[in-house]
């Protein structure tokens, strides 16, 4: 479809310069989409890996939450998992890679390290380590999940802007051209045929 302007040759002059800078951006969106999808194809591949650890460290986790509560009286068990051994707090920051904004969420604890507790077994523990680290795990996966996310947005809203300039700007800008340039030559046509015939009557 043709662009409403007025066929001049300034007009020309500037849709020949959109036309080369839509051109030159078509090329390097391109170059973005297609990089963009090699990364996430190779984080899709991560995410499928280490979701299945971590379900299966899940997995091993409750098995051994379960064998604690099964040892345990209620209120035994009540107690030890309603204690405060340390503090906890999450930070939420953006990350920018290939400039997409990817969420990362932090998990700290304070004190760092369990505090001795002599009522308590090794094997307590041991679990209470195993689940600060399910949670590191737990947040990592939910980083690379954040960041499959965002990279397919940004996959599809590069395409939508590819396929605008491909299939609806760029063509316009060509037909308009042709159209303004057509139109130009006629008029110089026109305007030369108009001075022959000048020159024809004065002769």
């Amino acid at each position: 479809m043709k662009l409403k302007v007025n066929p001049t040759r300034m007009e020309l002059l500037k849709l020949r310069k959109r036309a080369r800078l839509a051109k030159r951006g078509h090329k390097l969106l391109k170059d973005k989409e297609e990089q963009l999808l090699i990364e996430f194809r190779a984080l899709v591949g991560e995410v499928k890996k280490s979701r299945k650890a971590v379900e299966k460290d899940m997995a091993a986790f409750y098995m051994e939450m379960l064998k604690l509560k099964g040892i345990l009286d209620g209120n035994s068990w009540k107690n030890y998992i309603e204690s405060a051994f340390f503090k906890t707090a999450f930070s939420v920051h953006t990350r920018r890679i290939f400039n997409i904004p990817v969420s990362e969420v932090s998990f700290h604890t304070k004190p760092e390290k369990i505090p001795p507790d002599y009522t308590m077994s090794p094997y307590h523990y041991l679990l209470m380590r195993n689940g600060k680290r399910m949670i590191q795990h737990l947040l990592k996966l939910s980083f690379l999940e954040n960041k499959l996310i965002s990279f397919a947005y940004e996959i599809e809203r590069t395409r939508r802007r590819v396929n605008a300039l491909e299939y609806v700007l760029m063509p316009n800008l060509e037909e308009t051209i042709k159209f303004i340039a057509f139109k130009l030559n006629e008029n110089e046509r026109s305007s030369l045929v108009m001075l022959k015939h000048i020159q024809l009557t004065r002769q």
